[in-house]
């Protein structure tokens, strides 16, 4: 089992009206949710150095420009009984961004990883424009749609339109390979999977999502579903959420 899957730190996001704005033009750097392992590891030991090596090569990878790399710093059986003292970890960056953009948002994911779980075998942030992430088991490339988080806005709608709007939009973007932006009447939506995941997984993450996001928002008039390889989101016009500059912590099981 994963060691992320125990806790999340996860944003208070309110949902807020204003002109229509595409995923493409949002901060970069506005905080969606993070995930920590209530297990710590010691200072000074095998694990922190091969963790810092791996963060290390994730924040100076980044500037290759790949918009994805998955990444495995040392080996060895460490105290903890859940884990090694093998650090595996990747990024990646959302599909319409830029290499400069890209890699400025995965260093400022890494340089925030180390204040917001300090000291934990495995955390994950995820802010709009990458995404950050480490663990003492090794989970690169294999399947995994556990719900990282969820949003749904306090705003509704029974329009027809808008139904139909926003149906067409999940409609293309759960078909999606990789990135995709989508756009029906006043509904704008965007998908994602990581860049390791086989386009006939990846159909089937957003598929999920897709199902997970209907199921708990309804006509919510904005959505986000983040699943721990793929994420759906969709809004109408006026309505996408930013957070604020709290955190809370939950604790999930």
């Amino acid at each position: 089992m994963h060691l992320l899957r125990s806790c999340i730190v996860a944003a208070v996001v309110l949902a807020v009206s204003f002109g229509a704005t595409p995923a493409a033009d949002a901060a970069t750097g506005t905080f969606i949710y993070a995930g920590c392992s209530p297990s710590k590891y010691e200072p000074n030991t095998a694990y922190e150095s091969n963790l810092n090596s791996l963060l290390s090569s994730i924040a100076s990878t980044a500037s290759s420009g790949a918009a994805y790399n998955s990444f495995i710093a040392g080996g060895g059986v460490g105290p903890d009984p859940a884990a090694g003292t093998t650090a595996y970890g990747l990024y990646q960056c959302r599909g319409d961004l830029g290499a400069g953009d890209c890699v400025a948002c995965v260093r400022e994911t890494v340089a925030r990883l180390g204040a917001v779980c300090a000291n934990a075998y495995a955390a994950s942030l995820q802010v709009d424009g990458c995404y950050v992430r480490y663990d003492a088991a090794n989970f690169i490339g294999r399947t995994d749609t556990t719900m990282a988080y969820r949003k749904c806005s306090s705003s509704r709608s029974h329009d027809g339109g808008f139904l139909a709007s926003r149906d067409g939009v999940l409609g293309e973007l759960q078909a999606a390979a990789g990135y995709k932006l989508s756009s029906s009447g006043t509904v704008q939506g965007v998908a994602q999977c990581l860049g390791d995941v086989a386009a006939v997984d990846c159909t089937a993450c957003l598929a999920q999502a897709v199902g997970q996001l209907k199921g708990a928002c309804g006509t919510a008039l904005a959505a986000d579903v983040y699943l721990a390889q793929c994420y759906v989101r969709y809004w109408a016009n006026g309505y996408y959420f930013r957070s604020n500059s709290g955190m809370q912590t939950m604790s999930v099981q």
